[in-house]
């Protein structure tokens, strides 16, 4: 083999490391960006359904009974994770739902391995 052809070897294995370094890196960016936003859509969905689940709940809780006075009402969210226990002051104003002193307290589920 001449020293030329030895030299446009080696270049063009250093070009093709480079571009496989691009492309590995590309790639990696890509596959973290993709993981980044399955995650933020997961949370997004875990949190729509944990508040449909609290409409769902005030909606049983405020169905029965008077509702032209204030009354507490409470109710208790889980996630399978943790549960939200929600504890509202509640009544029924001129068609209008007004809520007032709202305590939401997180409770932890305790899992045993």
């Amino acid at each position: 083999m001449s020293s030329r052809g030895g030299s446009a070897l080696i270049a063009t294995l250093i070009v093709l490391a480079a571009l496989g370094f691009l492309w590995v890196g590309d790639f990696a960016l890509r596959l973290t960006e993709d993981i980044a936003q399955a995650r933020v859509i997961g949370l997004e969905r875990k949190h729509l359904a944990a508040s449909e689940k609290e409409w769902e709940a005030f909606r049983e809780a405020t169905a029965s009974g008077n509702m032209s006075e204030w009354q507490t009402i409470e109710y208790v969210i889980p996630d399978g994770v943790s549960e939200r226990v929600v504890r509202l002051r509640v009544a029924l104003v001129d068609g209008q739902w007004i809520v007032k002193d709202r305590q939401v307290i997180w409770r932890a589920n305790v899992v045993s391995h």
